[in-house]
């Protein structure tokens, strides 16, 4: 449509021009192949992989205009001729994925145009891709070869359309080799009229599925999955917070303690209601404009609407944050500059309803280009971003400050004027990169129409920039908060809950109390847990969660019956309630000596030292008891032996290399932070780096933003799992840090296998799981490990080397199934990076629908 207009707004002699332009007639000597692959299995939507090769003779009027540089208006004819409409000057293609542009090659007599481009059935648009147009329909799609026209002439010598496993519907013309799910057209000689070719398929049902979903008003129902796990995290953040007020540490209550369960509550609120926010900002917006419901703010003035939303859920987070004057100041500012642009806007040059009409209205799109509105524009986004970023640190520092006992109110939210100057820079670049990733998108697009010729080229450039721009703030609201601020929030919050109850103890407890343990279950699932189960387009987390829920439930229960301190020491005495704290100091010398008089006995054993056997073992068993909790009345000095298998070294391992619960989470924290600082860089390789994913970060609006976003992410993740390791220490089965950390990855693994098996049923991608499954084993492993050696820290001075401190801790025996355990990680890691070396991920450069539907043309 783009492509008609414009041709009805040119001089009548265009299309001359241009068949003259390309030598229409020498290139009936060019040789032509085209195929089409289509890929089903393995993947989410359906992939269609295009090639076109042409090769045209050297004595062709451009064949030299191939071999300059991609930004010449030569070039560019030159290739409008082989690949596309030649009569159209500006060609513009959103469904098109293209990893590199055409490959040029130079042989004896002729050169070689080597086009490859890639589509993903995301909708039910109709998709055109290097010479093929594909038809979406709700269960057939039909497929088109859409020769250019000045090839048509050419010969045509292969055409091969590979339907990916399934049988064509229907086909015309018929093919002239290949097989059911394999077709092909040839001609033998030159001259002969190519074939016109037409196929339909129907493709599986999980991927015609997944199509549909993203149309009207199949989206509405998508969302609304995502917000039903919104819902069952306020439930589960709601029962915390009564829980920890029904069962206060202390008595009183602590200030402290206070202030944490008010502001659990109030973020959990806050996050479900910004939740609610960004859905009505998104698609209920669409699913409004579709149906022409008060289209006079969901179509007319819907810019403005996305500003107001994603305005008041920013300025929400700023209230409870309760920063600094200086930084109210600045928001105060950034409001008004935002109000005044989305309620005035002709005062910015900008258009009333926040869209430019190029076709109807090129004076007012000249207007906006001369009077730099898109500056304008673009400092209200920055304004956005700024009242987001002060209201989340803000309402971060909040939460965690109120744990402290010696914070004050007036301080909970205010930070240094240097991070002040830093949200600044940050957000104008933001807004600065979006509108040159826009640009980039521009090109990527339209990157074979005719600039130079035409001044209505300049008109539509800006128009469809600006209208690209246009979805910023809703975009932001859905990125920030959708992928990040949800779940960080709530978890940062009870995660100040539970540092409030430690500091409040009056006397530290050896394991985690009951009220503590369900704190940290909901802490583990809203902040560690990955959040897995999407199908065919259908958000189905609900599943993934119980089981995960149910698993470390489990883990928690089978702990209390295993795990060392839980054993009894005598009926109705468990360890835990006889190992005081004031005994640890004592475990850890018997741990010390016992394990100096078994490296004797095996001495002894071996014939490589004199000694008496019979005393060794003596000594070992005095060093296998413990003082009797009750002794009865009269008697002094019982002793109780300890249960069997549990020795010295097994005590002071489970206790840990801290003297409460608390202390041993935050050094599982500070452990895991240092061990998983490789795995995020795999991580942000394998996600957002491999193949061609770094490409098209210069597509993304917040690609590399998200990128940055997603190492900080990855890091706090792990610094989660390893507080929740450490946290459970003494909770978790398993007499070394190993095992306790397998058995808490097997609890994460839980959800991610569950989502194996959904997609192996609708035979969708694995995508990088597995790389996450095995680094989070590996961190965890070394977390574990680095545990145990720091339980023993007192004795590195007489080591030369940790790793001699560790094969003493674990004896040789035990620490030889250790390391073969590590290596055997190491060698699942190298594999799964081998693996996935080769296999592109998927990437998606066009908006989603939800986006754009219902309102004006986008620009895409």
């Amino acid at each position: 449509m783009v492509a008609t207009v414009l041709l009805c707004m040119v001089p009548g002699t265009t299309a001359h021009a241009a068949g003259d332009a390309c030598h229409i007639k020498q290139l009936k000597k060019a040789r032509v192949t085209a195929s089409v692959r289509f890929k089903h299995e393995g993947e989410d939507f359906t992939k269609a992989e295009g090639r076109l090769t042409v090769k045209v003779p050297k004595s062709w009027g451009r064949a030299a205009d191939l071999l300059l540089n991609g930004d010449t208006e030569r070039y560019r004819t030159a290739m409008r001729c082989l690949l596309r409409d030649p009569d159209d000057p500006f060609p513009y293609r959103d469904t098109e994925g293209r990893i590199e542009p055409p490959t040029v090659t130079v042989e004896e007599g002729w050169v070689t145009v080597d086009q490859r481009v890639t589509t993903w059935v995301v909708n039910l648009q109709t998709r055109h891709f290097g010479p093929w147009s594909l038809t979406v329909g709700n269960r057939l799609w039909r497929l088109e070869l859409m020769r250019p026209p000045a090839l048509d002439k050419a010969w045509w010598q292969k055409i091969t359309v590979d339907l990916g496993g399934r049988a064509a519907r229907s086909v015309s013309s018929a093919p002239t080799a290949g097989a059911t799910t394999k077709l092909a057209w040839t001609r033998e000689k030159a001259g002969t009229k190519p074939p016109e070719v037409r196929v339909t398929l129907q493709p599986p049902g999980a991927r015609a599925f997944a199509a549909r979903w993203s149309e009207h008003p199949w989206y509405v129902i998508s969302s609304l999955g995502w917000l039903l796990l919104d819902g069952v995290f306020l439930v589960l953040l709601l029962v915390t917070t009564r829980t920890v007020r029904r069962a206060p540490v202390s008595a009183p209550r602590t200030d402290a303690e206070t202030r944490t369960a008010r502001n659990l509550l109030v973020m959990s609120w806050l996050a479900f209601v910004v939740a609610v926010v960004q859905v009505l900002d998104d698609v209920l917006l669409a699913h409004f404009a579709d149906q022409e419901t008060a289209l006079f703010w969901t179509d007319q003035h819907r810019t403005a609407v996305h500003f107001g939303l994603t305005l008041l859920a920013g300025l929400a987070l700023c209230v409870f944050g309760m920063p600094g004057r200086s930084a109210v100041g600045l928001v105060v500012a950034a409001t008004g500059y935002v109000i005044a642009v989305a309620c005035r806007p002709e005062w910015f040059a900008l258009p009333s309803q926040m869209w430019l009409n190029w076709e109807n209205a090129p004076d007012e799109v000249r207007w906006f280009r001369e009077s730099g509105a898109m500056v304008a524009f673009a400092g209200a986004c920055a304004c956005v971003v700024f009242v987001w970023l002060v209201g989340a640190t803000a309402s971060m520092l909040r939460l965690w400050r109120s744990s402290d006992p010696s914070t004050t109110g007036r301080a909970w939210g205010r930070f240094p004027h240097v991070l002040l100057v830093a949200m600044v820079l940050v957000s104008v670049v933001v807004s600065a990169v979006s509108v040159w990733t826009a640009e980039n998108l521009w090109e990527h697009q339209s990157w074979l129409s005719r600039r130079n010729a035409y001044e209505i080229y300049g008109v539509w450039h800006v128009a469809t920039l600006f209208n690209e721009l246009r979805w910023f703030p809703s975009d932001w609201l859905d990125w920030f908060h959708g992928s990040y601020f949800w779940w960080s929030a709530p978890s940062l919050a009870v995660l100040a809950v539970l540092r409030a109850r430690a500091k409040a103890e009056p006397q530290a407890a050896v394991v985690p109390p009951p009220v503590e343990l369900r704190a940290l279950k909901v802490f583990f699932v809203v902040c560690v847990a990955p959040v897995a189960g999407w199908y065919a387009g259908v958000p189905l987390f609900l599943l993934p969660l119980l089981a995960l829920w149910l698993a470390l439930t489990g883990l928690l229960a089978l702990g209390t019956r295993r795990a060392v301190l839980y054993q009894q020491l005598l009926p109705g005495h468990r360890l835990h309630e006889v190992a005081k704290e004031s005994d640890r100091r004592q475990l850890l010398k018997a741990a010390r000596s016992h394990r100096e008089l078994h490296a004797q006995l095996r001495r002894v054993e071996q014939g490589q030292q004199e000694g008496d056997r019979s005393e060794l073992e003596h000594e070992l068993d005095r060093l296998h008891r413990l003082p009797h909790p009750s002794p009865p009345p009269g008697v002094s000095n019982t002793w109780v032996r300890l249960p069997f298998s549990i020795g010295p070294v097994e005590l002071a391992l489970a206790w840990g290399p801290r003297t409460t619960w608390w202390g041993n989470a935050c050094r599982g924290a500070y452990f895991a932070a240092l061990v998983s600082a490789p795995a995020v860089a795999i991580v942000i390789w394998a996600d957002h780096v491999r193949g061609i994913q770094w490409t098209d970060k210069f597509l993304q609006r917040f690609g590399f933003v998200d990128m940055v976003m997603g190492a900080v992410i990855m890091e706090l993740l792990w610094v989660g799992a390893g507080f929740t390791l450490g946290a459970l220490w003494r909770v978790l089965p398993g007499r070394r840090g190993p095992a306790r950390a397998s058995w808490l990855a097997l609890v994460y693994a839980v959800p991610v296998l569950i989502h194996l098996a959904g997609s192996r049923t609708v035979d969708q991608p694995f995508g990088t799981w597995p790389l996450h499954l095995s680094l989070t084993l590996l961190v965890l492993t070394l977390t574990g490990v680095a545990m145990d050696v720091d339980t023993f820290r007192g004795e590195k001075r007489y080591w030369p080397t940790r790793a001699s401190l560790l094969l003493s801790v674990y004896q040789w025996r035990t620490a030889s199934v250790q390391m073969a355990f590590l290596v055997g990680q190491l060698v699942a890691l190298v594999t799964i990076w081998q693996q996935m070396k080769g296999n592109d991920p998927m990437i998606l450069i066009e908006r989603s629908p939800s986006d754009s539907a219902g309102g004006e043309d986008s620009g895409n």
